[in-house]
């Protein structure tokens, strides 16, 4: 492979990378083009050449890496109790780059279903299959019912968390959605 279309790969990836992780601090609408190409080292048009169909392309990959990431995070904690706990932590909760995508960008998504709607649906479906897949403290697993119960009540959690500014107050609502799945 030529050096210069190795370049090509490597700045295209670059660009997927950094957006998601921009994306994931400013939300979707936060962030333009000028500014994700001035931070990855292209010009606008260098942009273009890298997704042709603008930044719609760039928002899908970006948001199906995000998924993907976090996907992965998600499946190292062996049991549901631990993917709760992980989930509904301060630590979580205070992570700007390397947080749950639903929370994040639902709003955004919901503003933009034409050209992310499908990517966002393959995120929720996978997440909710590995919620399913997670075996709780008597070696039970959850239907599709309660994944949805369970992703809906951490994630709703998570951004209201993330939103408030008084700290206890924030706490207590994590706390609430873990004392609700039998932590606390």
């Amino acid at each position: 492979m030529k050096v210069r279309a190795l370049q090509k790969i490597l700045n295209r990836e670059k660009m997927i990378v950094t957006a998601s992780r921009l994306y994931r601090e400013h939300g979707i609408e936060g962030i333009g083009i000028q500014k994700l190409s001035k931070t990855v080292g292209l010009t606008h048009g260098g942009f273009y050449k890298q997704f042709p169909d603008g930044k719609g392309q760039l928002m899908a990959e970006a948001v199906a890496l995000m998924f993907d990431e976090y996907h992965d995070l998600l499946s190292r904690p062996t049991t549901l109790e631990s993917v709760i706990d992980r989930y509904l932590s301060a630590e979580h909760r205070n992570s700007v780059q390397g947080g749950c995508p639903v929370p994040i960008l639902s709003p955004d998504v919901s503003r933009n279903k034409n050209s992310l709607g499908n990517v966002y649906d393959h995120g929720i479906k996978r997440m909710l299959k590995l919620l399913m897949s997670k075996p709780d403290d008597r070696q039970n697993t959850m239907d599709e019912e309660r994944a949805m119960q369970l992703l809906a009540s951490m994630a709703g959690a998570l951004m209201i968390a993330k939103a408030v500014n008084d700290e206890t107050l924030s706490q207590r609502f994590l706390a609430a959605t873990r004392h609700l799945w039998g932590l606390e």
